[in-house]
């Protein structure tokens, strides 16, 4: 029996087996690379035996790094909103968080395992005035309330349970400024002193005169046995810390950029710690205090990293005393474009979080240059260029030159890679693994993110190449979201002009639109630094043309309606094609959609006119246009009884999802399509009790569009197809001007069970392949749906016509087998977004997911049926071809031959 159960035991595990990533190809065409948002709090915790770093994160996150890598131990990942925001963390043996606005959800994790140990419930207003401390396995809960006290509840985390409360005498409405560090309350009083005292109960108010108006007030990192604060006065930092029973000033005239940390020695010395950036560096610096007196500074250094470090505050510290009395420190700094630096003193960088990665709001992929040979023979038989550099005119002269220059450049490149000094060489961009494959599969990532800072990433290894931070500048929000308008000017085909791309932000303080032009090889700005538009842009736009130097130019409208060209250069070409320019402009608040047209300009100056006004009388949630650079390579669809049903492909329609609060049917989405030149509407459908979230892909002439049903409380998905007939009403282009009639239209609706983040289509160079949507799933997984199970045309009885065509039965639930989803076991949680570009080979469509964590693999939705496997036998096919070559040789000897026996006869 035994023997029996083994053998079965035995054959299932190999099924199951089968069913799996073989491990040679994990990590192979894929990466993934977890992080944890802008940090919040933070602990260095010198205790456990496993020295780590304990974090909490604005992204709701609690986790452990490694003190050495700062790699992640462990994880985790609390509610969305303010459910899940962290109040308080806590490390003494354990960690304990509280988390929400009301009520809270007290946490307790194991330091060394991450494993959750207790958690628990405290019932509460919702309020944002409360406070949270811990002390001695106790919680203290400080809340400012508008009568005369600030009430002190007290909680054990022992026995989950209430175990005091009480009130300190303080006039609440006397507070004009409060914060709270370590046991102590620091506030501003109404006469503008500065006051604290004890949450512990039991001592006074201690008062302290201040030299000026206090615009700002925050605590200070500090041990856990001394409460310090920074006062800004005068713009200027001020440090205050409170000594025994009294506060005193550790020092004035501090930069308002700089980080700072109290820290406890242990002979009850203070030492004042400092960081400042300077020129890319960070300049630390720490002041003894003896007897509550500044000694001397007892540290002094300067800390550098690859690339240049931002402003940063320190989050928490560790220091101890030596022998020869200097001091040695472990910081852990947050940035302000979101990284996390982790400094020995007194200059050692020992790692740095691009924290940033994780607010990621737009994103491209853009081919890499070509090598050094390959640039060089493009030079060669480049006609239009001359061998200026020799003063030769193209001739055969000049080709002869450029020939032997040519070749001497590959003799370098060859040399220099055999002493292996290859990265010595100068490539078209700079780096020398960063050229073109002969697939089109190694490209440039261009990541932008919500602080600023762009990132140049290496798709086959997810390396950063290349970071930049812009400052004073903040994301577009449109329709609710932040937006940040990216658009690729040139490409790296044109050598040797370099490629050019521009970012369009808008001004923290002005407001007014920041053009940020960059190469995105080497993410060197080719415009000096930002320019600054001088006017509020409303919308933008990227021309289809290329300018006389191959630059595709960008038409800004501001708030007055006016346009702008950018640069000044493709103007040229902007009038050339004003004529059959248009645009709109979408009021989501009232759902009002107008649209414009550039018909009506002249030689001197471009202008907008108005043609055509939409008005929904409803909140606009989503305006979702077509990819473009999606190309359509069917223009119909085989039928059964061998018709052509003709697509109804409109590169000007785009999708408007509105919502609206119904009295009857709680909320209503409606979905649009409407014609961007002429303002019709194509089609609209209702959703009756639909709500959030809601995710569109447009492409070719389809929709599907994802909500939550409140009627049957799950994720339902529909679809739509646009035919024009069997009848095609233009061969050649389309023109929204002469397409009268309106197309047929098929939909369906389906089940997906589990939530959706995001979705996206997949892309190819031809558009040959079949059509994927990729869906973000809310339990962690990406979802690879093949049209056909999305395909509106499913029909519950298949008629032969219909399975002919190859359309399947219809199902209302769609399928989520394991082998569909393309991350495996690599979980990706809170995703944002998902970018998808076309590669060399038609087949492959290279995927970028993005949210708090990055994910990149390929995909090819028809099979690689252009590319041979790994296993492909050359040995053997060229064995084959070579004896097929000496049989048809010897076969043709022989019938010469035989013809040549014959005519002798």
């Amino acid at each position: 029996m035994n023997k029996k159960f083994a053998f079965t035991l035995l054959v299932f595990s190999i099924f199951q087996l089968g069913r799996c990533l073989y491990e040679d190809q994990i990590g192979k065409f894929d990466w993934k690379q977890n992080y944890l948002g802008k940090l919040k709090f933070s602990r260095i915790d010198s205790k456990s035996a496993i020295k780590r770093i304990v974090v909490a994160t604005e992204e709701n996150i609690v986790a452990s790094l490694a003190l050495r890598t700062g790699d992640i131990a462990w994880r985790h990942i609390l509610e969305r909103g303010d459910q899940g925001i962290i109040q308080l963390l806590h490390t003494d043996s354990e960690v304990v968080t509280v988390a929400g606005t009301g009520p809270f959800i007290v946490r307790e994790w194991s330091i060394n395992s991450g494993f959750l140990i207790n958690e628990w419930t405290i019932q509460s207003e919702k309020s944002d005035k409360i406070k949270w401390a811990a002390y001695q396995r106790k919680l203290y809960q400080i809340n400012i309330k508008t009568t005369k006290s600030i009430d002190i509840i007290v909680y054990s985390i022992n026995s989950n349970a209430q175990v005091t409360s009480y009130s300190l005498p303080v006039d609440a409405a006397d507070i004009s400024g409060f914060v709270l560090s370590g046991l102590n309350i620091f506030y501003i009083t109404s006469s503008g002193k500065l006051a604290s005292l004890s949450i512990l109960g039991g001592s006074e108010v201690l008062q302290m005169e201040l030299p000026g108006p206090v615009t700002n007030i925050d605590s200070v990192d500090s041990s856990n046995d001394i409460s310090s604060i920074s006062l800004t006065i005068n713009n200027k930092k001020i440090v205050v810390a409170k000594v025994g029973n009294s506060l005193k000033v550790l020092q004035y005239d501090i930069n308002v950029k700089t980080g700072l940390s109290v820290q406890t020695l242990p002979n009850d010395d203070y030492f004042l710690l400092e960081s400042q950036q300077t020129k890319g560096s960070l300049d630390i610096t720490g002041t003894l205090f003896e007897g509550g007196t500044p000694n001397y500074q007892a540290l002094s250094g300067r800390a550098s990293h690859n690339f240049s470090l931002a402003d940063a505050d320190i989050s928490s510290a560790l220091c101890v005393s030596r022998k020869d009395k200097t001091v040695a420190c472990q910081m852990l700094l947050s940035a302000e474009d979101s990284a996390i630096v982790f400094v020995h003193t007194p200059d050692k960088v020992i790692w740095v979080r691009e924290e940033a990665l994780a607010s990621i709001i737009t994103t491209d992929t853009l081919d890499l240059p070509v090598s050094d040979i390959e640039a060089a023979i493009e030079k060669e038989f480049d006609n239009k260029e001359t061998v200026v550099d020799l003063g030769f005119s193209y001739s055969c002269f000049g080709m002869f030159i450029r020939r032997v220059a040519s070749q001497l450049m590959q003799l370098q490149s060859f040399i220099l890679s055999l002493v292996n000094l290859r990265g010595l060489a100068n490539n078209a961009e700079g780096r020398a693994d960063l050229v073109r494959d002969q697939f089109g599969l190694h490209k440039m990532i261009v990541a932008v993110t919500s602080v600023g800072k762009i990132f140049g990433i290496d798709n086959f290894s997810g390396e950063t190449v290349w970071q930049v931070l812009l400052k004073d500048v903040v994301p577009y929000i449109t329709v609710d979201k932040p937006h940040i308008p990216f658009y690729v000017q040139r490409t790296t085909r044109f050598f040797p002009l370099p490629a050019q791309c521009s970012l369009l932000f808008k001004h923290k303080v002005t407001g007014e639109g920041v053009l940020y032009v960059f190469d995105p090889i080497t993410g060197l700005s080719l415009d000096g630094d930002m320019v600054r538009l001088g006017y509020h842009v409303k919308q933008t736009l990227l021309l289809h043309i290329l300018s006389e130097d191959s630059l595709k130019g960008i038409v800004l409208i501001d708030d007055k309606n006016q346009v702008h060209i950018y640069p000044e250069s493709t103007k040229s070409a902007v009038l050339e094609v004003a004529k059959s320019t248009y645009f709109f402009l979408a009021d989501p608040s009232v759902g009002d959609l107008t649209g414009y047209t550039l018909s009506y300009s002249t030689n001197e100056k471009l202008i907008s006119t108005p043609i055509w006004e939409v008005k929904l009388n409803q909140k606009i949630t989503h305006v979702v246009g077509k990819n473009s650079i999606e190309k359509v390579h069917s223009q119909g669809r085989v039928l059964g009884d061998r018709s052509v049903l003709y697509k109804y492909i409109n590169p000007n329609l785009i999708a408007v999802a509105t919502q609206i609060e119904d009295p009857i049917h709680k909320n209503v989405l409606s979905v649009y399509l409407i014609d961007a030149v002429s303002g019709s509407i194509i089609f609209s459908t209702v959703q009756k009790r639909a709500t959030e979230p809601i995710h569109i892909v447009h492409s070719e002439n389809w929709l599907v569009y994802s909500y939550f049903s409140d009627k049957t409380r799950r994720t339902e998905v529909a679809t739509f197809e646009l035919y024009e007939g069997k009848v095609q009403s233009n061969t050649t282009a389309f023109s929204s001007m002469s397409s009268l009639m309106l197309p047929m239209v098929e939909r369906q609706a389906y089940i997906l069970p589990a939530g959706v983040e995001a979705m996206k289509e997949t892309i190819t160079e031809k558009g040959i392949t079949s059509k994927h949507v990729l869906v973000a799933l809310n339990n962690g997984g990406v979802l690879e749906v093949p049209w056909m199970f999305l395909d509106p045309r499913r029909s519950v009885t298949i008629t032969p016509e219909l399975r002919e065509e190859g359309v399947i039965p219809y199902i209302p639930e769609l399928p989520v087998p394991a082998e569909a989803i393309i991350n495996y076991n690599q979980t990706m949680l809170r995703v944002r977004g998902i970018h998808t570009a076309p590669s060399g080979l038609e087949s492959t469509c290279l995927v970028f997911v993005y949210g708090l964590d990055l994910f990149y693999t390929r995909v090819a939705p028809s099979k690689t049926f252009d590319m041979l496997k790994e296993d492909f036998d050359f040995a053997l096919i060229t064995v084959v071809l070579l004896a097929l070559s000496i049989s048809a040789y010897v076969t043709k000897k022989l019938s010469s031959r035989k013809a040549l026996n014959q005519a002798w006869k």
